[in-house]
């Protein structure tokens, strides 16, 4: 097992004079292993293989990093997925609708559902992975509760029933941290959080639903040796600070938000990733329109050493490989033109 001290690591990305990329790349290289996306997220070997071959494709991959499955966590407390072989995994029902239900809800035992699947995949990464981190993903607080629900059916209970929300809050943060601890058992370097359902709402009840639980989440495991990237592709401009107090060691934002917005208010010894639109620039965007795109926000990150190129969001199974290229190959030749 190598171990990355993840601190030198970022405190390295931000020194360099390069810039670095990190998309959040997993299903589109499934196509070339011929692996259809469902035997990709039941089987650790395969979603090693995966992690793998996106390292062979992009080898300028700062990270490797398990398919954001996040019905993983859903799933642990027992709801339904439905699997494609053109889609990532997507719930099918939801569990939870009253105060009762709430009450009833038991917290999963660690190895319920495909949790395993997720946690020998870092082991079996680590076989076929030893010169940078490998990370995994799992769902942030507020959007496991979301999933549970349902997420306008959440949001009125935000208004309405606070206590009801907190309760399952309490009973979501306490599996995450779980699921946290176990990947950082398995020996992942850190762990992708995805919080999107908590971008719809204001800042002061992000501060209330969803930044005080990734708080604990962050200082039962967080260390210099196991980062936490918190991701939201929200229009959060205005909770940027909300985020930044859970103290995360990175920051992930999607294309709801404008990264010069973003960029001041996070201070420049930590790394904040984004944010490619993952639908208009990766999917039905051309290799022309994505250089373009990609040289574009690059120039306006150059005032900020803590930027790490990302797409700005899990890209879909069906982006194809030469659009994939024409991103990594307009940052190469960023690089070279301010060497």
């Amino acid at each position: 097992m190598t171990k990355f001290n993840m601190q030198e690591w970022a405190e390295e990305i931000i020194a360099a004079k390069d810039r670095r990329n990190l998309p959040v790349l997993f299903f589109p290289v499934l196509k070339n292993i011929d692996m259809p996306v469902p035997d990709s997220v039941k089987d650790p070997v395969n979603v090693a293989k995966g992690m793998r071959e996106v390292i062979d494709e992009y080898p300028d991959t700062i990270a490797a990093v398990t398919g954001m499955d996040l019905t993983v966590d859903s799933e642990a407390f027992g709801v339904e997925v439905k699997f494609s072989k053109r889609q990532a995994p997507n719930t099918k029902n939801h569990i939870v609708s009253t105060a009762e239900d709430v009450r009833n809800l038991q917290i999963p035992d660690i190895h319920s559902g495909r949790v395993d699947v997720f946690n020998d995949a870092i082991g079996e990464a680590e076989k076929l992975i030893d010169d940078r981190p490998i990370l995994g993903g799992m769902f942030g607080p507020f959007s496991l509760a979301a999933n549970l629900m349902d997420v306008s059916d959440a949001m009125m209970k935000v208004v309405h029933e606070p206590e009801m929300m907190h309760e399952l809050l309490e009973k979501c943060t306490e599996w995450l941290i779980k699921r946290a601890q176990g990947y950082k058992d398995a020996g992942a370097c850190g762990v992708f959080m995805a919080e999107p359902t908590a971008g719809i709402m204001n800042p002061a009840m992000l501060d209330e639903f969803s930044s005080k639980y990734i708080k604990r989440i962050v200082d039962a495991v967080q260390d210099d040796y196991f980062f936490i990237i918190l991701h939201d592709c929200g229009s959060v401009t205005d909770s940027v600070e909300s985020m930044y107090n859970t103290g995360c060691k990175g920051f992930h934002f999607g294309n709801g938000v404008d990264m010069k917005d973003v960029m001041p208010q996070i201070p420049a010894d930590v790394l904040v990733f984004g944010n490619l639109d993952p639908s208009e620039v990766f999917t039905l965007g051309t290799p022309d329109s994505i250089r373009k795109d990609t040289l574009d926000l690059l120039e306006a990150m150059k005032p900020y050493p803590h930027f790490v190129l990302s797409s700005g969001c899990d890209l879909a199974p069906l982006v194809e490989n030469e659009n994939l290229e024409a991103y990594y190959q307009a940052c190469r030749d960023f690089n070279a033109q301010n060497a």
